[in-house]
């Protein structure tokens, strides 16, 4: 899967495009496929070093997506 990581504070090219292998859902998880991923104000401010709440860089912002469910078994109970 392609990813956007905010590698350090700064402008726009503080941001990489990176390769990662799809993830396997654990237990209780679901895998979705990201068809489209907005930017919005609490991305932006993150980036910039404005917003709390962003976890520790290196980091994938991404609030807003639009997905669909590709792997739901995880969810379902066993028989």
């Amino acid at each position: 899967m392609r990813q956007i990581w905010i590698t350090k504070i700064g402008p726009p090219e503080v941001l990489e495009v990176k390769e990662a292998p799809d993830p396997e859902p654990k237990a209780g998880e679901v895998r979705i496929r990201v068809e489209a991923s907005g930017v919005n104000f609490a991305d932006i401010m993150g980036r910039l070093g404005l917003y709390p709440d962003l976890p520790p860089i290196p980091v994938v912002p991404g609030h807003e997506r639009n997905c669909e469910t590709r792997n739901s078994a995880a969810l379902r109970p066993s028989k």
